[in-house]
């Protein structure tokens, strides 16, 4: 139910803008949405990219990840074989589509994004929506959010706070 309403504040996000659009990209951890490949894997050199589909290239950081002063506790074990597992959650995600960031992902242990968003909102402005389970900003076709929620879709699993950026086509 958590996870439904949660999409549902996204969905809403999408079309509301709560002010003017930004002449920058959203920026998190130091990577722009759009970004090449090449810079990402330059700035992540512990991170293990995978080719899905030949425009399409994930790549995973378990390693040494944190942001806003958190740190991800992945499993020691975690590589692309398993990335898909709940013990691997934790860490970085990238999405790139023909070698451009699309998709930005951060998951950390823990059920308090306070400190975080105050320092998004002085990064990214005036979200769309700021509850204490969501925090989103919207800027034409990009989405950056703050959530807290459960690893797992049945409410079980511990609490991650997941920071992401995200580009629609």
């Amino acid at each position: 139910m958590r996870v439904l309403i949660l999409l549902g504040w996204l969905v809403a996000a999408m079309f509301q803008q709560a002010q003017p659009p930004r002449s920058e990209p959203f920026e998190l951890g130091g990577d722009k949405l759009g970004e090449d490949l090449k810079t990402f894997v330059a700035n992540h050199p512990k991170a293990q990219c995978t080719d899905l589909t030949k425009p399409r290239v994930n790549c995973y950081q378990w390693a040494d990840v944190s942001i806003f002063g958190m740190t991800a506790r992945p499993d020691a074990g975690c590589s692309l074989k398993n990335a898909a597992s709940l013990r691997c959650l934790q860490g970085l995600r990238a999405t790139f589509v023909d070698q451009h960031l699309k998709l930005l992902t951060y998951a950390m242990p823990g059920s308090d994004k306070t400190e975080a968003t105050a320092l998004l909102k002085k990064q990214l402005g005036t979200p769309a929506i700021d509850t204490s389970e969501a925090t989103i900003w919207n800027n034409g076709n990009t989405t950056a959010s703050a959530v807290v929620a459960k690893s797992t879709e049945s409410g079980f699993g511990e609490n991650l706070v997941t920071f992401e950026l995200s580009e629609r086509n």
